[in-house]
């Protein structure tokens, strides 16, 4: 089994995807300015009545789960549609080369592409939190003199402010938010790379930006089409929904708002979900892939 979805040819072609993507400008215009938002987020917040780390850390967490859409949207299409129609797959395809590791290898190097991006916008919401807490924090003269009486290191001591002060709750919410995140862009990257074998760049781009609207409006739509109580529209929009990924999984707006700490629990079955549905996904996308003609 893992020699099926780990084939030579898949991380061949895994790894010249993921050069493909991240050596392009406009990855590290977007990541820049990205950062540059993140960082320059607390200065919005200084007339939020003490909500200001609050509402920096639900902005930073939903600049990365958009930041993975707008990369995932874009370049799907670069990477994928565009060897199809200059018939640079054509070539691959011919070798011996299976298409659904060409459809694989595209999905992994895209999603890993993903990767060192998110952990530097991460890393800059978790710095921009450090330096709102810096001047909060129960440093105290007296508590290190305790401590350093009690045969504790200054180090250890300053160390044990940070981690109960800011890093327990802070870095376990960045932590959450950057891991949803990678999950929610994983499924839009199987949607993407699916539908850009298949449809232009333009209608592929466009449909998965229908599909990122409506995955994060499902709840929604669904609760609004039952309370109008017809039954044929309440059965269309639970088709649908079960048809379309529910983003809202990953898309946690008020638990990073109020700086709860998501479980191990709930992370672990946000993943499965997450590798099932791009799973299914490619299980159809493959097999139709397997019967298109490429020329």
């Amino acid at each position: 089994m893992t020699h099926i979805l780990c084939t030579p040819a898949m991380r061949t072609i895994a790894a010249t995807t993921y050069g493909e993507v991240v050596r392009r400008p406009l990855y590290f215009i977007l990541l820049g300015t990205f950062s540059a938002g993140l960082f320059l987020s607390k200065f919005l917040t200084l007339f939020s009545f003490y909500q200001e780390m609050n509402l920096v850390r639900e902005m930073g967490v939903a600049t990365l789960i958009f930041w993975g859409f707008i990369i995932t949207a874009v370049l799907s299409g670069v990477v994928v549609t565009q060897e199809l129609e200059d018939r640079t797959a054509v070539t691959l395809l011919s070798k011996p080369l299976r298409r659904h590791e060409f459809l694989l290898g595209k999905f992994a190097g895209l999603l890993l592409s993903l990767v060192p991006g998110l952990l530097i916008l991460g890393c800059v919401l978790l710095l921009t939190l450090w330096t709102m807490a810096l001047p909060h924090l129960p440093f105290r003269d007296a508590d290190l003199m305790r401590d350093v009486d009690g045969g504790a290191s200054p180090f250890a001591s300053t160390w044990s402010v940070v981690w109960h002060a800011f890093l327990r709750t802070q870095g376990s919410s960045v932590f959450s938010g950057v891991l949803l995140a990678f999950l929610n862009a994983a499924i839009l990257a199987a949607v993407a790379v699916s539908l850009s074998a298949f449809f232009p760049v333009v209608v592929s781009v466009s449909a998965t930006a229908f599909v990122f609207v409506l995955g994060n409006l499902s709840g929604y739509m669904l609760a609004s089409l039952e309370r109008l109580g017809w039954p044929a529209l309440d059965f269309a929009g639970r088709l649908v929904s079960y048809l379309l990924p529910n983003l809202g999984y990953f898309n946690l707006q008020s638990h990073f708002s109020e700086g709860t700490i998501l479980s191990i629990r709930y992370l672990g079955l946000a993943s499965l979900y997450a590798v099932l549905y791009v799973g299914a996904v490619f299980l159809v996308a493959c097999s139709l892939f397997e019967k298109r003609e490429v020329r």
